[in-house]
């Protein structure tokens, strides 16, 4: 029913934003992935949408890119893949790691997302490996070098439990990783990798 809302972004939040559009506010649910690419509060942004409509729930789901979209569809086409574990994998991985992880038969990296067991892993590689062969001799990492492990998404986590929102947080973790790099240190070179005076 709904293609793309464009209006300004007057709310961020872990897992939604609100649009406001013609003074009217749009909660959106988002994935960690979309949330890096917003720009700041109160400016202008274009999600492209799916409506999820259930009896127990009535939502709209919003992404960067037509992109990631098409993966969301394709992930909750898959029997016993709902829209919360969908977003979930798009929040673990790029799309770009997430269809590497399933052209790589791994179903140990896709269960790391939250909700995704090892046999809904090794589902979503039986029924997308085909899909997704041509992409087989594509350079992953060259096309996303931002890869966030274990350690970054959990220094992100404790960045936002501090105040700064997602896309901050994320852009403090990315400035601040360096491999093998523990939590602790990492939550810390992030904090000292932006201006304590700026909005602290």
């Amino acid at each position: 029913m709904y293609e793309y809302i464009m209006g300004s972004l007057e709310e961020q939040a872990l897992d939604y934003v609100v649009i406001d559009l013609n003074h009217m506010g749009y909660k959106i649910k988002v994935s960690a992935n979309t949330q890096n690419e917003l720009p700041c509060l109160h400016s202008e942004v274009k999600l492209f949408l799916h409506q999820v409509i259930k009896e127990d729930e009535m939502a709209l789901y919003g992404f960067a890119t037509t992109d990631e979209r098409e993966i969301f569809r394709t992930m909750i086409g898959i029997s016993g893949i709902g829209p919360k574990a969908a977003i979930g994998l798009l929040s673990q991985f790029s799309s770009n790691e997430l269809i590497s992880h399933i052209i790589n038969n791994d179903p140990k990296a896709i269960s790391k997302a939250p909700g995704i067991g090892l046999k809904t892993a090794n589902r979503i590689i039986l029924e997308l490996k085909d899909r997704y062969k041509d992409f087989a001799g594509v350079d992953f990492k060259a096309v996303n070098p931002r890869e966030i492990n274990d350690t970054a998404t959990q220094a992100i986590n404790g960045l936002v439990g501090l105040g700064y929102s997602v896309s901050e947080a994320s852009e403090m973790v990315s400035r601040a990783y360096v491999p093998d790099c523990g939590l602790e240190d990492l939550i810390k070179s992030a904090l000292r990798s932006t201006n304590p005076l700026k909005g602290r």
